[in-house]
């Protein structure tokens, strides 16, 4: 740890020039200059650091509950990426009271930031850790707490090659609060003092939760008005879309009023699936939408978590090909039965954990998949689903109040 600073004085000072180019949005923030910030004088904020956009969606529920329990103590939050300020913009509008781009972690620019924002407490989410800011931190007597704290089997392999550098860059933390049992274990395993790794939850559920609940599906239900059940492929990715036309063939010689809603990961391929499906069916791109489609090609972003509400079934991709998968939490938040591919390991732990409860089945190929819709179709399948949902989201919500029961105590003890 003796090296990382001036490791890191050196990075910066070389990098400058890029740095200047790259970093033009919120420079001087980033250099720990806060000119446009208003702050009322002699008040010490909440600074949350969520460096982007998913991020900022799992602190976006202890934000929520800190403005309505801690009064008028400031809420400020900081982001890496221009997607993440924007998402703050769009989903915590009257809940915090400012903006920054978290500074560089060097010396003069972290002593330079403290002492503008003087933090009555300071929260990193997810894996956010940077140790010179939170070195000082420790020597201004300022509590920093690391919650929705995950650390995958790559990180957890990476970091065991210097073991004694994470160990210490994590107990500047007071409270490490963890999202699963694997994180803990690889926390555990990691050498990090058991008394600081509490298990709280996923924060993400709790913000999907307030996103159900907040849905407005009338839009939704105008572009995909029309007779008979609605399918979602979500979130498809190439390769993927070859194989649910086909189960969708299958799926209509049993069903044959059934439609489909196909939504590409990547919006720019609407145009390219739109044409493979126009080969099998009545087939339409949203954006250009005409009456008497069996099949709607989503070409827009923001759409795909209604679509969901409005739907008999899923299949969520990323999954058929090598991509990791995609989240499976969004279809499974509106109780429907859904299907993935073999390849979910960047969602292994909602897999398995949603298969335990007859939510979440795994299918290999077309035939697999057509015979799950078909599944779908029945009221005690859907029902069976929408059970096991409702029981694994009781099960993991409430992980927001839970940090906060840490939390509160250190905050009421710093604050002045």
């Amino acid at each position: 740890m003796r090296l990382y600073p001036a490791l890191l004085a050196t990075f910066y000072l070389a990098a400058y020039p890029w740095l200047a180019r790259r970093y033009r949005e919120g420079f001087d923030e980033r250099r720990g200059i806060y000119d446009k910030l208003t702050i009322p004088e002699g008040r010490r904020p909440l600074w949350v650091h969520a460096v982007s956009v998913g991020e900022v969606q799992s602190a976006s529920p202890l934000l929520r509950l800190a403005r309505e329990t801690a009064g008028d103590m400031p809420l400020l939050l900081s982001t890496v990426t221009a997607t993440g300020r924007q998402m703050a913009d769009r989903i915590l509008d009257g809940v915090i009271d400012g903006h920054v781009y978290y500074p560089w972690d060097v010396s003069w620019i972290v002593r330079r930031a403290l002492e503008a924002l003087r933090p009555r407490c300071y929260v990193a989410v997810e894996t956010e850790i940077w140790p010179g800011l939170l070195e000082a931190l420790g020597r201004r007597d300022v509590p920093a707490f690391l919650v929705n704290g995950r650390l995958s089997e790559h990180s957890f392999r990476r970091m065991s090659r210097w073991p004694s550098f994470w160990r210490e860059a994590y107990g500047f933390f007071e409270r490490i609060l963890v999202r699963a049992d694997d994180d803990m274990e690889r926390f555990l395993a990691l050498g990090i003092a058991p008394e600081k790794l509490h298990l709280t939850g996923d924060l993400k559920i709790d913000a999907l939760l307030h996103r159900h609940r907040r849905a407005d599906l009338t839009r939704v239900r105008q572009v995909t008005a029309g007779e008979g059940p609605l399918f979602v492929a979500g979130s498809t990715h190439e390769g993927e879309e070859a194989i649910v036309l086909e189960a969708f063939r299958r799926l209509r010689l049993i069903a044959p009023s059934a439609r489909l809603a196909v939504v590409p990961r990547h919006p720019e391929r609407a145009s390219s699936v739109l044409s493979l499906c126009r080969e099998a069916f009545p087939s339409s791109l949203l954006s250009q939408r005409r009456a008497g489609w069996d099949i709607l090609v989503v070409d827009q972003v923001g759409l795909l978590f209604d679509l969901y509400g409005v739907a008999v079934s899923a299949f969520v991709g990323g999954s058929l090909v090598p991509r990791g998968g995609q989240n499976l939490l969004e279809p499974a938040c509106w109780g429907l039965p859904l299907s993935h591919g073999p390849h979910m390991e960047d969602f292994a732990l909602s897999a398995r954990d949603l298969a335990r409860v007859g939510v979440a089945h795994v299918v290999e190929d077309a035939a697999e998949m057509a015979r799950f819709w078909m599944q779908s179709l029945d009221g005690a399948f859907q029902s069976r689903a929408a059970e096991g949902a409702g029981a694994f989201f009781e099960a993991q919500g409430g992980a927001a109040s839970r940090v906060w029961s840490f939390m509160e105590p250190y905050l009421n003890q710093n604050r002045r």
